[in-house]
């Protein structure tokens, strides 16, 4: 049997077909940044030149069956509802006319996921597909003998190199004038209000949250409250203080406040229980979260919760991880447990964005501000960004901050040309008004493990200084040798205060609590829980920002 090689599909990308041709290039040439994601990044996708291997088109049976497994890939990674509105459908490559595809395609190897999926302009995927089947028709391409290569070009016929990055400035940077006021810690509460509910709900529960962190809080409009937590460990505890070794544990769920019960959130069964955001490949990656907020799409308001993805490094090191990617999770307020989106967020450079979230509602200028950290282990550093409105998916509009000592200080339209900022944060912290200002509490990440939560305050949600040796909140006493527990294996971390939990001047933060012996998260439930403190936050007398001793951080 004869089969043509001399054949070339060649797609113009240009306005009507953009992001379907640059889904074709992203699997062309760089096959691992595509859905689905490979254990070991080994995907090899054909139908390009370069790779050497063609595509042929299928019989109308594998042709349905290919699109089937696409679009139950795109539900997995980008909402069981990626349509968003009827404007996004789920196109795939190799095209689900092909013997490539995502069902029936196969090197020999198992699961095949050497293909690509994406949500997509609805109109761009139609248009694609109408010229591919053009070039069908005038090719007279056989449905099982024929093979063929893909080609994409710019509408002038020359190769086509990708897509286009967004670049350049989006606004200048402006700061006000405030009130000279610096902020003051006083009458600091331990085990305060939620705690002790809390520690009470994990002692009744037959299979819900015992225990967990991350610990981010969001009142809904229905008023009930939410905490967001991620690795969390189910119920029951023993009455002894101590956890069934066959307690289940997953890597996010949410905890409802309604008066004065608690009830847990997640997917799944009591006996076989799923995060919120399952892993993409279990055992190897997993998502952790982020801070969470209402956000307002089309009119309607929705939870949001932004999500970091993460991977096994397996290099025996104390925290074998590393950082994959952001993405944010769109939620229906009738149903928390499954996102109905989930939209792929900045992850170009390595920050966790999520750390903390100012929602346009507190944040006085109409943008939304996303706070994210850097990589290092230690002293690390904040990077901020904002988007105008109260939809954190509408990524083609989010500006970074670059901040300058030679030049006025911009917004950019890039992730890549923002710059770091703030160091000494933690990976999870918050931001929060003060009076006429925005106030930043953070586990001090200038020494490892340390126990102390810091306080920054500004005038402006992206400008914050010190006062020198009066920016103590809180020593967290649980850590090390000399803490509470006696034991160096126990650490305390992720510091931040809660919004919803504040009344007049007193705030409320949380911290999380943690040990590197996982099997003493079994011998003691005590643990692996948060301690929520309160305290009043007011201005003090005996400074100003105007001070010596008051430093701004450029």
């Amino acid at each position: 049997m004869y089969h043509r090689v001399d054949e070339t599909f060649t797609l113009p990308v240009d306005g009507s077909t953009k992001e379907s041709g640059e889904l074709i290039w992203r699997a062309q040439n760089k096959p691992n940044k595509t859905f689905p994601v490979t254990k070991n990044n080994n995907k090899r996708i054909p139908g390009s030149v370069a790779s050497g291997r063609t595509l042929r088109r299928t019989t109308e049976a594998n042709r349905k069956a290919n699109r089937g497994k696409a679009i139950a890939e795109c539900k997995r990674y980008f909402g069981y509802r990626y349509s968003k509105g009827e404007t996004k459908s789920c196109d795939e490559y190799p095209f689900a006319s092909t013997a490539e595809g995502a069902k029936t395609g196969s090197d020999g190897q198992s699961p095949n996921r050497h293909y690509a999926v994406e949500a997509m302009n609805d109109r761009h995927n139609s248009n694609a597909g109408s010229k591919l089947s053009e070039f069908y028709r005038d090719q007279r391409m056989l449905r099982t003998q024929d093979v063929f290569y893909v080609k994409l070009v710019n509408p002038d016929g020359t190769p086509y190199k990708g897509p286009s990055e967004p670049s350049g400035a989006a606004a200048q940077v402006n700061y006000r004038q405030c009130s000279g006021d610096l902020p003051q810690i006083k009458e600091v509460q331990r085990k305060a209000a939620p705690e002790q509910k809390f520690l009470n709900y994990a002692q009744s529960t037959a299979s819900g949250w015992t225990g967990g962190d991350s610990t981010y809080s969001v009142d809904l409009p229905d008023g009930r409250r939410l905490f967001l937590f991620s690795d969390t460990f189910l119920g029951p505890e023993n009455a002894d203080g101590s956890r069934p070794e066959n307690a289940k544990i997953i890597n996010s769920s949410f905890v409802a406040q309604s008066g004065g019960s608690l009830s847990t959130i997640k997917r799944g069964s009591s006996s076989n229980p799923m995060a919120i955001m399952p892993p993409t490949i279990k055992g190897e990656r997993w998502y952790w979260l982020g801070d969470g907020m209402i956000a307002t799409i089309d009119g309607r308001k929705y939870l949001q919760v932004v999500f970091q993805e993460y991977r096994h490094t397996h290099d025996g090191t104390e925290l074998p991880l590393e950082f994959v990617r952001n993405v944010v999770a769109t939620f229906e307020l009738s149903n928390l447990k499954r996102p109905i989106w989930i939209d792929p967020l900045p992850s170009e450079i390595g920050v966790a964005w999520g750390s903390a979230l100012l929602p346009k509602g507190r944040s006085g200028d109409n943008y939304t501000y996303i706070y994210g950290v850097s990589n290092e282990k230690r002293n690390k550093k904040m990077h901020i960004a904002r988007v105008y409105g109260k939809d954190l998916s509408d990524v083609k509009n989010w500006q970074f901050i670059k901040k300058s000592e030679t030049v006025p200080d911009k917004w950019m339209k890039n992730e890549k040309d923002g710059t770091k900022y703030l160091p000494g944060v933690m990976n999870e912290y918050s931001v929060t008004p003060w009076r006429d200002q925005f106030v930043v509490i953070s586990q001090d990440s200038t020494e490892a493990f340390s126990s102390k939560i810091r306080l920054w305050s500004g005038c402006d949600p992206y400008s914050f200084g010190f006062w020198v040796d009066n920016d103590e909140v809180y020593r967290m006493p649980e850590v090390g040798l000399w803490g509470s527990y006696g034991d160096p294996q126990v650490v305390a971390y992720n510091a931040h205060a809660h919004p919803t939990l504040q009344s007049g001047d007193r705030w409320t933060l949380s911290y999380n609590v943690n040990t590197f012996d996982f099997s003493d998260h079994f011998l003691d439930t005590s643990i692996y829980k948060p301690r929520f403190v309160s305290f009043r936050l007011v201005p003090w007398s005996g400074g100003t920002r105007s001070s010596k001793n008051f430093v701004p951080v450029e």
